[in-house]
């Protein structure tokens, strides 16, 4: 009963920050006014995306990461604020599914094969692509491939993906992902919104 009082109160919290994030940027679109963008930390920039050579390594888990499509998908001053409220309440659920600093990683190895470490366990291997500004995995065992948006910068690897990606992912490293439906249920409807990870290399 209170775990289920918890797992509420959690979901009411992440809720009513993603409406939060939705009245501003209905505000600022009924107005006209752009507002003051926030930086490149949070919007997708093409000139961010690594190459094959640049990913070959071990990244390790450091926090969730929330980005934009483009600057029109968020017009609020305060978007990195928001996108940091969103990135807290996402390490909830995934510390449910075994995802804290430090305890994962993804290492790229040059002959286009990775592997998945949790826990020092290896939970996953397969192979990867990069190519139309997107890289992907392909679990052994899996069918369905996991298309992510990399960026690159100063040594840190920020991997994300549509909502309903998000899935895909976890499936493919062994959580499990009952935890996630809620948190996907409610930001799939946030146009231009891309969630994943934070990595650095270790």
């Amino acid at each position: 009963m209170a775990l289920t009082a918890m797992a509420g109160n959690a979901n009411a919290q992440l809720s009513n920050i993603l409406g939060d994030v939705a009245s501003k940027v209905q505000a600022v679109t009924n107005s006209g006014d752009g507002g003051v963008l926030s930086t490149i930390t949070n919007v997708i920039s093409s000139k961010l995306i690594p190459t094959s050579t640049q990913i070959v390594g071990t990244w390790a888990y450091k926090e969730p990461a929330v980005m934009f499509t483009s600057s029109n998908a968020l017009k609020s001053a305060t978007s990195s604020v928001v996108s940091k409220q969103i990135e807290t309440k996402l390490q909830t659920y995934l510390t449910k599914v075994g995802i804290n600093k430090g305890k994962m990683s993804i290492t790229f190895e040059a002959d286009k094969t990775f592997y998945v470490l949790r826990a020092g366990k290896k939970v996953a291997t397969g192979t990867y692509t990069i190519a139309n500004r997107e890289v992907t995995l392909t679990f052994k065992g899996r069918k369905t491939p996991c298309k992510m948006t990399p960026q690159l910068d100063n040594g840190t690897l920020v991997v994300v993906m549509d909502v309903t990606k998000l899935k895909t992912f976890f499936e493919g490293i062994g959580s499990n992902v009952s935890q996630l439906a809620t948190v996907t249920s409610l930001l799939k409807s946030m146009d231009g919104m891309k969630v994943g990870m934070r990595l650095t290399k270790q």
